[in-house]
């Protein structure tokens, strides 16, 4: 299943050129918002945890845009967002995936699902995340001492959505 098509005009409520921005950086990230959500939560939930995200996205942007890291306060509320989603029963039996935001800090199970499950480099997963590439890189390598090899092999081999 494919991410539905973000909407061109975001919100009504940001000026004529936040409303740009806001919709280049929806246009921008959606997509990998989307994969990463679908990891966490199945399709339906993804979905929304997704539009509420971007929605509460973009009800604070002028605030998010002066920010010091604009794409790490972004994807704080789409972790938070998914997070949320991620409430109702598990819906298969649970995999070395499953583990992860339990067992490991978030940011560091973050970036294993970025770049190990959905195949992201370290560079596109820094920059999806508003972080530095040698902290990403920290993050997997605590990741692969706190895991067992065969979790992280296990996420290598799944399909990502």
């Amino acid at each position: 299943m494919t991410a539905p098509p973000p909407p061109d005009n975001p919100s009504p409520h940001l000026t004529r050129p936040a409303t740009s921005a806001f919709a280049a950086f929806r246009r921008r990230h959606h997509t990998p918002y989307h994969r990463y959500a679908r990891t966490r939560v199945e399709d339906r939930r993804a979905d929304t945890a997704v539009d509420d995200a971007f929605a509460e996205l973009a009800a604070c942007w002028d605030e998010i845009m002066r920010s010091a890291n604009p794409a790490g306060h972004a994807w704080r509320v789409l972790h938070a967002a998914v997070a949320a989603a991620d409430t109702g029963p598990p819906q298969a039996p649970e995999t070395a995936r499953d583990t992860l935001h339990r067992t490991l800090p978030p940011d560091q199970a973050d970036a294993v699902v970025l770049h190990y499950r959905l195949g992201m480099t370290l560079t596109s997963t820094a920059d999806l995340m508003g972080l530095e590439v040698p902290a990403v890189a920290v993050y997997l390598i605590m990741a692969e001492r706190a895991l067992p090899a065969a979790a992280i092999r296990d996420l290598e081999r799944t399909p990502a959505p």
